[in-house]
């Protein structure tokens, strides 16, 4: 797989989800907030883009939205991740385009798992 970007103000979050994609020799950018993801998946073209829901500022779901709208990145596979799987939040965000949603803590078979599945998509 390219590029990957993984964007969670939880630090500890982004390096364990960085070894482990390093780990299957993929490489991750990392932002800590909307606003930096954004800028980044306007600079380069991501692959696969997880992003957590519950971000300080503007949300997960509000990028989600940011990049369903835009011409450049509507194709951008997002997986959404968040600590609190409520079922009407779930069915949100997969209907505002979402590929996935997991529930954080993410294992790391299942985030190899999410990797590989949409590896040459």
């Amino acid at each position: 797989m390219g590029q990957i970007l993984f964007i969670d103000d939880d630090t500890d979050s982004l390096a364990m989800y960085v070894r482990a994609v390093s780990l299957a020799n993929h490489q991750a950018d990392i932002a800590s907030s909307v606003k930096e993801g954004w800028e980044l998946i306007k600079e380069k073209p991501y692959d696969l883009v997880f992003v957590d829901l519950n971000i300080p500022g503007v949300s997960g779901f509000e990028l989600l939205q940011m990049v369903r709208k835009d011409r450049k990145t509507k194709k951008i596979p997002v997986i959404v991740i968040s600590a609190m799987p409520e079922d009407s939040l779930v069915e949100d965000v997969l209907k505002a385009g979402a590929q996935l949603f997991l529930e954080k803590p993410v294992a790391l078979d299942e985030l190899y798992s999410v990797i590989e599945k949409f590896e040459g998509k």
